[in-house]
């Protein structure tokens, strides 16, 4: 797969200027069998705590996800060089018994086609809320940045003048634009990019729908 520039119309919290790329398509409400984009996103995303044989398809994810990163069309001897990336964290801290580190363990994949990456798990949830794709509601980039918090420990040697957000899908871009307001400002961050493995789609409505029999 190759990274894709978004358009940031398509996406409610994303700014003009924001640079946001993605590797699949996502279909949303369709299924783990609605594309091999959607059925290893399905996978990655398998909560810690489901059995063994569920936990070797998340485990596959993580290898196929990484593998994909590694492989894109990022200038790879530039990104060692300047670019810091950052995992975002999911929607449980550290300690609870559902944590899933499953977009650090993505990075480490493909850290190994390219020693010298700069991972860093900047970004710490500081509490439990419920996973955005699970939520009636959405939380908004202000609500996502009130449960957010830099791990200082990260920070004692600078970042590389570029920071590149990795999540697994992006659907309003609230997350992407939650991690930036905590990460501007940080010394030496020049710009900051998101990377998604995936975006949301969704498939037409059928017409149909509106109508009785």
């Amino acid at each position: 797969m190759r990274l894709t520039q978004l358009d940031h119309r398509d996406f409610r919290f994303l700014e003009d200027g924001d640079k946001c790329y993605h590797l699949g398509e996502y279909t949303a409400r369709a299924g783990f069998r609605a594309s091999e984009t959607n059925q290893h996103i399905s996978n990655l995303k398998k909560r810690p705590t489901v059995p063994p044989l569920e936990l070797r398809w998340k485990r596959n994810a993580i290898e196929y996800w990484g593998n994909e990163i590694a492989e894109t069309n990022l200038n790879w001897d530039f990104c060692t060089e300047n670019v810091t990336f950052v995992p975002f964290p999911c929607s449980k801290p550290i300690g609870h018994e559902l944590y899933d580190d499953r977009m650090v363990l993505v990075l480490q994949v493909a850290a190994r086609k390219h020693p010298g990456m700069d991972i860093r798990p900047l970004l710490l949830q500081t509490a439990a809320r419920d996973p955005q794709h699970r939520c009636s509601e959405r939380a908004s980039p202000e609500e996502i940045a009130a449960q957010l918090q830099i791990d200082r420990g990260q920070i004692c040697v600078p970042l590389k003048q570029t920071v590149m957000v990795v999540d697994d899908v992006i659907t309003r871009g609230a997350s992407f634009a939650a991690a930036k307001q905590l990460l501007f400002g940080l010394q030496g961050v020049q710009s900051i990019i998101g990377i998604f493995l995936a975006k949301t789609i969704h498939l037409p409505l059928d017409p149909a729908e509106f109508f009785d029999d």
